[in-house]
């Protein structure tokens, strides 16, 4: 059963229990009055029974006023009216129906005029004594409840109606629709969306939660394609180096020491080349599931960067390298992982910019962090790369030349061993301004 069908079944639930309601305090009510004319009735006739009096029928003329209530006797041949009220003279029983009628109890009877009142007989010495009263107050009383509960019905059933409309285009319509689209992603058609809901209601809430769910999820499947294609491809390369002289060597092309030497460095180069993608994509793994182990402890800013330095000038003598650090700063991370994250953005500075561009590694404490900066003053990289440069197998190079090295994994590897430190890397760059690694990392202490 549908949502839409119970709060159907309950509204209708509900609108039966005020119409049954209102029909109950309709019929207690009438119950009442009647009650009311019944004991006036019964006073009456009892108060004039005990008076033991004779009464003597006068003519109708001569019947007096007797407020809202009716007296006459039924003398076996004829009813003679005793009083009548004084704004309904006319008012009269039939006699057919009032000798019908029990001894000493209240009834309705019908009137000459074809109206009904309430009577009561009673046994005197002239006869039988009638009091009677109209019910033509009551029934107006009843009349008018009635309508007002018909009224109120129709208001309530307008304003259930007025409410159910809003609950369905502002809470079920939506659901409705985020079903369809449910339905629609599970058939495949995975463009879908939600249609965008105006408003701070519950559906609007869930539509565009459901909208970035899909968006997030569709984002996730296209790196993850991506991703494997990026895996494939840069797998690709020694794989095939690897068959290639694997098959020279079957087909006997490889006759000399020199070639065979030559193919089995080759082969060992590409292997390790494989070995380390594969190393650095179960390391990135690791780091997704949380089970790297990270041992932290202080560490030397200072030393690091100089090290760092040290390095790079090893590697490219002519490049200048300046270490600029604000006092002894120490930072809690583990070492290794440190040294390997750094040394990822060295390396790519190296690479990536000329010899002639310095590289500066600086080093301050700001605010509750210590900020430890990488610039290099190469040729900078586009904007529309920076949000991307993170990105496993990402490259800045579009055509994934291999001749200045890496496989794009340094920098992701580099993210996950901060963020795994609790910090955060950031990179600033502009074509012609050079490029600036920035990591913020908890000091010693905190």
């Amino acid at each position: 059963m549908t949502l839409r069908t119970r709060l159907l079944l309950a509204g209708a639930a509900f609108l039966a229990a005020v119409i049954v309601a209102l029909v109950v305090v309709a019929q207690r009510q009438e119950q009442f009055l009647v009650e009311q004319i019944d004991q006036t009735l019964e006073r009456v006739s009892e108060r004039a029974a005990s008076t033991g009096v004779r009464v003597l029928p006068p003519t109708p003329a001569r019947a007096t006023e007797t407020g809202n209530l009716y007296i006459g006797v039924d003398d076996g041949d004829r009813l003679v009216t005793l009083g009548a009220p004084g704004g309904d003279r006319d008012l009269e029983p039939l006699l057919d129906a009032l000798r019908t009628a029990p001894v000493g109890e209240a009834v309705r009877v019908a009137t000459v005029d074809g109206r009904e009142m309430r009577v009561i007989t009673t046994e005197v010495d002239a006869g039988r004594l009638v009091v009677g009263q109209s019910t033509a107050s009551v029934d107006d009383a009843i009349a008018r409840l009635r309508l007002s509960a018909v009224v109120a019905t129709l208001g309530i059933v307008g304003v259930a109606a007025l409410v159910g409309s809003w609950v369905n285009r502002l809470g079920l319509r939506p659901i409705r629709a985020a079903t369809e689209v449910a339905s629609a992603i599970a058939e495949g058609r995975r463009d879908e969306r939600v249609p965008e809901l105006s408003g701070a209601t519950e559906a609007a809430t869930l539509g565009t939660a459901m909208n970035l769910m899909l968006d997030t999820t569709a984002e996730t499947e296209q790196r993850l394609r991506t991703f494997v294609a990026d895996a494939s491809h840069e797998l690709r390369t020694p794989l095939t180096t690897l068959m290639g002289y694997a098959d020279l060597h079957q087909q006997g092309v490889l006759d000399s020491d020199e070639q065979v030497d030559d193919a089995m460095r080759r082969i060992r180069s590409e292997a390790k080349r494989m070995s380390r993608i594969v190393e650095q994509l179960f390391l990135l793994a690791r780091f997704d599931e949380g089970t790297v182990s990270v041992q932290p402890e202080p560490v030397d800013v200072a030393q690091l960067l100089d090290d760092l330095a040290a390095d790079a000038g090893v590697v490219q003598p002519d490049r200048m390298v300046a270490v600029e650090i604000e006092g002894p700063l120490s930072v809690v991370a583990d070492p290794d992982l440190l040294w390997q994250a750094a040394s990822v953005i060295v390396t790519n500075a190296l690479t990536h910019s000329p010899v002639s561009a310095a590289i500066t590694l600086t080093a301050e404490r700001v605010a509750d962090d210590v900020v430890i900066a990488f610039h290099d003053g190469g040729p900078g990289i586009a904007p529309e790369h920076l949000d991307r440069l993170f990105e496993r197998f990402y490259r800045v190079d579009p055509g994934r030349s291999r001749a200045n090295g890496g496989s794009g994994l340094g920098l992701s590897i580099a993210r996950s061993i901060i963020e795994a430190h609790g910090g955060t890397i950031e990179v600033e760059s502009a074509p012609g301004r050079g490029t600036t690694f920035t990591m913020h990392l908890p000091p010693v202490g905190s």
